[in-house]
């Protein structure tokens, strides 16, 4: 059955925010060097883990952004079964980057909640993640399914899973191969990480999540968890309920925390945490974020993907944007949502040391 959602939940909000929205924020790269020289980020001969080898390209410098043919080396987007969209910055270095692009790939089907049912787009993470004004980010976007060979996961340091269906709210979920689990199993002990989101509907939607790290002892819940409010004005004007119970004590998952206070979440799962994984924050008594180190990669979970809707960043197409109540109390305003998902896609893959963003209207914390 679908999920369905009401407009409203007593005074809380109970609609679908799930998009990822276009920040006025600029990903500097996940890459900022030039002549082998690390600009910002870390140490010059660390690299991103997972497989990823490519070079980034130079530019002039300003925000560039170039298509990757379907037919780059490597790359799975010649799959007859693949819809995949490809963009890469440009370095804003000149010549010689020594360091090579974080690679991201992002499955599975957007959401169709958010403020705006259907209308509340999910591209912001990518819009994002693609755009440059000192580096090179890498991302595809594959809405179809793929096959999970080890040669399409050795392309990508960091995989994020969406709604792995065909349908986001109706299904059917995606189904994987014995021999396809093995293969991301591998990928993230051999470096990989991977981010799982969940919440787009009711039904079995976790089922194919729990398959893909399910090894890992992290699982989802078929539970439906509509969060809590931290402050009601907030909530009234975001559209959303708050996360804002971090763990911000446990050295292998504090960095999550790092500068955020509130995000949006509403109806999401709560997850089951084995006994050697760390919880990294909780809604209404539930996990929210679970995160685990697993051989020389990471797996962390995350329980709802209202964090994907472009209203959750930019106050866009909020039915509150333009009531003066709510001036000051956006989620442009009270949402940390472009340094929680750095904190997200860091502690992913830490061995991305070039990974810096700049925003000089609302500079994040670089750790």
């Amino acid at each position: 059955m679908p999920k369905h959602r009401s407009a409203a939940h007593d005074s809380s909000p109970c609609t679908r925010l799930t998009c990822w929205a276009i920040v006025g924020v600029a990903l500097v790269g996940l890459l900022g060097c030039a002549s082998g020289e690390v600009v910002a980020g870390g140490d010059p001969e660390g690299s991103a883990a997972g497989g990823a080898t490519g070079r980034g390209t130079s530019g002039g410098g300003g925000t560039v952004q170039i298509s990757i043919p379907n037919t780059t080396p490597g790359s799975p987007s010649s799959s007859a079964d693949a819809a995949v969209t490809s963009q890469v910055g440009g370095c804003d270095g000149g010549d010689g980057c020594s360091c090579p692009p974080l690679n991201v790939a992002v499955l599975g089907k957007p959401g169709k909640w958010g403020v705006n049912p259907n209308g509340d787009p999910d591209t912001a993470l990518q819009d994002w993640l693609n755009s440059s004004s000192a580096g090179t980010a890498r991302v595809d976007n594959f809405t179809n399914r793929v096959t999970l060979s080890a040669d399409f996961l050795a392309t990508y340091n960091v995989i994020i899973l969406a709604s792995l269906s065909d349908d986001s709210n109706m299904g059917p979920w995606w189904t994987y191969s014995d021999t396809e689990v093995a293969a991301f199993q591998a990928w993230i002990q051999n470096g990989g990480g991977v981010i799982s989101l969940s919440g787009y509907a009711s039904g079995n939607e976790m089922a194919p999540d729990n398959q893909l790290i399910g090894f890992s002892g992290i699982t989802y819940n078929s539970d439906g968890v509509w969060g809590d409010c931290a402050d009601w004005t907030i909530c009234n004007c975001t559209g959303s309920n708050t996360l804002s119970d971090w763990n911000r004590t446990d050295p292998v998952i504090a960095n999550l925390s790092t500068g955020v206070t509130l995000v949006g979440y509403v109806n999401g799962h709560s997850i089951k945490a084995p006994a050697d994984g760390h919880v990294a924050a909780t809604i209404s008594g539930q996990d929210a974020l679970v995160g685990k180190i697993v051989g020389k990669g990471r797996v962390l979970a995350y329980g709802d993907e209202w964090i994907t809707y472009t209203s959750q960043w930019t106050g866009a197409g909020a039915p509150n944007a333009d009531a003066a109540s709510c001036q000051g109390y956006l989620p442009q305003d009270k949402y940390q949502m472009a340094q929680f998902w750095y904190n997200m896609i860091h502690w992913s893959q830490p061995t991305a040391n070039c990974f810096t963003i700049v925003d000089t209207t609302t500079p994040i914390v670089i750790w």
